[in-house]
């Protein structure tokens, strides 16, 4: 028997059960992941708008600050502009009245102006908190189911992938190279052993001379139809142990034989 056909085969049994564990899991990985990539995207967007909020609350204390001190120095003003003696000092502090209140409208413009900015930010804070408060709620419940799933077969897989490690070196390149290629386009299954003279791929009858040189375990072929490796059945036997009888169809009689 082929030593390098049959560690062929064993390596495809093997990945074929690290796929069914997998496949169990379903779309929870996925969903996980996506739940993950959208809440950091959340959070930093919650960052930037919390950021802007500070922002323009120390903006508006300052405005507030300002307009306190300007009150005052108004106010200062107002009551030099009678204890004045000469034209060119009423001038002075009449441009010191004036450009103080130029400034208070314009402080007055720049606090309505944030105030609106600030309702509208903390408005869309408090909306995208409680968005993230759910989507913490899911992503936590799912990562834990997860996590679950992966624990329970977690001693299975680390073993199946101590099983891989030890097959690889028994496998040549070129064949490795074929495994490695096919195994994507065909749902995971790039080699299949003969079940009663089909291919176990896409149960599609092999030539009968061919099979018997393929039960000898000391070729392979590839399917004319799916394309896959077929090893004779012997080596199938050596792996899985006496297969199943397969019922195919026969177009000739239409008749369904064993």
């Amino acid at each position: 028997m082929n030593e390098v056909l049959l560690s062929l085969y064993q390596l495809q049994r093997i990945d074929s059960h690290i796929d069914e564990l997998v496949a169990n899991r379903g779309e929870l990985p996925e969903r996980v992941a996506e739940l993950r990539f959208v809440l950091n995207e959340r959070e930093a967007i919650l960052a930037e708008i919390e950021n802007r909020i500070e922002v323009n609350e120390t903006e508006m204390r300052k405005i507030t600050s300002d307009t306190t001190e300007l009150r005052e120095k108004l106010d200062k003003y107002k009551g030099q502009q009678f204890e004045v003696k000469t034209t060119r000092e009423y001038d002075a502090i009449s441009f010191q009245i004036e450009d103080a209140d130029r400034r208070l409208r314009e402080d007055s413009d720049r606090m309505g102006r944030i105030s609106i900015e600030l309702e509208n930010a903390k408005a869309e804070a408090e909306e995208l908190r409680n968005e993230l408060t759910e989507m913490r709620s899911e992503f936590e419940d799912s990562e834990k189911l997860l996590n679950q799933m992966m624990a329970d077969t977690a001693a299975e897989e680390k073993q199946l992938q101590g099983e891989r490690k030890k097959i690889l070196p028994k496998i040549t390149q070129n064949y490795l190279s074929i495994y490695e290629r096919v195994r994507p386009a065909k749902n995971g299954v790039a080699v299949v052993a003969l079940r009663g003279g089909v291919c176990g791929g896409c149960y599609n009858a092999v030539p009968r001379q061919l099979v018997l040189e393929l039960n000898r375990g000391e070729k392979h072929t590839v399917c004319e139809y799916c394309g896959r490796i077929i090893v004779g059945e012997v080596i199938g036997t050596a792996i899985d142990g006496v297969p199943e009888p397969v019922n195919h169809e026969v177009e000739e009689s239409g008749e369904a034989t064993q």
